[in-house]
């Protein structure tokens, strides 16, 4: 009896000195057996987390959505709306669910923007050739799919970069797509093509707000009322709701009043079978948003890709200043462009060219004075949110004055660099961080706090990853029993949320 009591005792020491603890326990000079080691990562190449999703597809008839469970492999660095939407998109069919028409793929170099709430999926012009209950068909399917994602609310289907509507004269906005719990094809198109007559209506809508720091822009979709669907009431409902700012979104520049420096109605015009938004504002417009902290470049962008995902047809905004027609523009903040002129033809400036605006938040921890690790939320580009290697990065920053909270202290040493990060990989669940030796002379000389919080901060800001459920360092291909003398380096560490600040 005695034996195994001392064997139990001896087990939960092992236990407790291990990383593998969610507290990263204070070492001891104890002689502990090695966890085994995983295959060390020269590269980034071994990211990707099989699990099983369902596909939504219409029934062979056409009449419901019906769900084919798939196994699917997805990258731990990127969003998996991407990947699901090529795996929607692509699936040959069976007994019960058809396939997809051929002409539904995505355009472009990043076709699947993902940024607050919101999911934006833009088709190639094949898309034009579905029908528009075809399209509401895809539309649908899609946003059931893709509302498998914890974080995704509302989804908005562009066919290059523009909303197709509801109709074929391009006049009756689709607005966001939202999952469905009954999927009934035939019913809700029926109700769709009901609406059309309502005057008064509530359609979910993308709005894009100025990011803080005004260094791109960032979406909020929620419903909106609609007076009526003529152009000149959606356009000044659409500016209103941009000047009334968001309702959820944290920390952003407010706009000034729009209709207060509007010196013409707002409207939508067709020229040479192009479909633009023509706005005409006072020139004190400038100084206005200049006060509220926006730039130019930035208010451009926030209107092109709100009225381009709503109003059907529109292909892109033309601006005017007091007697200005604004024809280019130089972002100077930007995380993507700064400094580079970004022209437009006739004065059309289209979402394409100003993509680079784009940004999603990423979830990062940094210390306060109080020793505590503090969350923050930074705004980053889209596409790089969930990018293990450049939330690293941001980490290596520091505090930066437009994150949610400022202030706070670095968490990773001085003159740390991405390329000291010699590979990233996943080993199930396990995201492993190969190091150079770099880090280990970095690190000599840390305190007891500052070795916990530098790992914790790194661990807790890569758990936020979905796939992510604990974190292993590697320095050099192994693992030593420290990086600084007080934390036991071997296993692998789960997030510790109980040395959070409380503020």
């Amino acid at each position: 009896m005695k034996k195994n009591r001392a064997a139990i005792l001896l087990l939960c020491l092992v236990m407790g000195l291990t990383g593998c603890a969610s507290q990263g326990v204070v070492t001891e000079q104890v002689a502990l057996p090695a966890p085994q080691l995983p295959q060390a990562p020269y590269n980034d190449s071994r990211q990707d987390v099989e699990q099983t999703v369902l596909l939504y597809l219409p029934s062979v008839g056409g009449e419901k959505l019906v769900t084919v469970p798939v196994e699917a492999a997805f990258s731990v660095s990127r969003h998996p709306a991407e990947a699901l939407c090529r795996l929607l998109y692509a699936y040959p069919g069976n007994d019960y669910a058809a396939a997809f028409p051929e002409d539904v793929t995505l355009s472009g170099a990043h076709p699947v923007e993902v940024s607050g709430n919101t999911v934006t999926v833009i088709l190639s012009a094949g898309a034009l050739r579905l029908t528009h209950e075809e399209l509401f068909m895809v539309c649908q399917a899609t946003a059931n799919t893709l509302g498998q994602l914890d974080e995704v609310q509302y989804v908005n289907v562009l066919i290059n970069g523009v909303q197709p509507g509801l109709d074929l004269a391009a006049t009756q906005p689709a607005g966001c797509y939202q999952p469905v719990a009954q999927p009934e094809l035939s019913a809700q198109w029926s109700r769709v093509l009901s609406g059309k007559s309502v005057s008064r209506q509530t359609i979910s809508t993308a709005l894009y707000y100025p990011a803080a720091g005004a260094r791109g822009i960032v979406c909020e979709a929620r419903p909106l009322s609609f007076g009526s669907l003529e152009y000149t009431d959606v356009l000044q409902t659409l500016l209103s709701a941009l000047s009334e700012g968001p309702e959820a979104l944290q920390g952003v520049p407010r706009y000034p009043d729009f209709a207060l420096y509007m010196s013409r109605e707002p409207a939508v015009v067709e020229e040479n079978g192009t479909r633009r938004v023509v706005l005409y504002f006072d020139a004190s417009l400038n100084g206005a948003i200049i006060e509220h902290g926006i730039t130019r470049s930035v208010m451009a962008a926030s209107l092109v890709y709100t009225f381009t995902t709503f109003i059907p047809g529109v292909e892109g905004v033309e601006i005017h200043i007091g007697d200005e027609m604004i024809t280019s523009l130089t972002p100077t903040a930007t995380l993507t462009g700064a400094g580079e002129t970004i022209e437009f033809e006739n004065g059309l400036m289209k979402r394409s060219d100003l993509s680079g605006f784009l940004l999603n938040g990423c979830t990062l921890y940094f210390a306060g004075t109080d020793e505590k690790l503090h969350r923050v939320t930074r705004t980053v580009p889209y596409y790089e949110s969930r990018n293990v290697r450049f939330i690293l990065g941001q980490l290596m920053k520091g505090s930066q004055d437009f994150d949610s909270e400022e202030k706070l202290q670095p968490v990773l040493p001085a003159g740390l660099r991405d390329a000291d990060l010699i590979g990233v990989s996943m080993e199930g669940d396990t995201l492993v961080l190969h190091f150079s030796e770099n880090l280990m002379a970095m690190c000599s000389g840390m305190d007891k706090t500052r070795e916990r919080n530098m790992i914790y901060a790194v661990v807790n800001s890569l758990c936020e990853l979905p796939q992510v459920k604990r974190v292993q360092f590697l320095v050099n291909g192994q693992q030593p029993d420290t990086l600084a003398g007080t934390i036991y380096l071997p296993g692998s560490f789960l997030p510790n949320w109980d040395i959070l600040s409380s503020e």
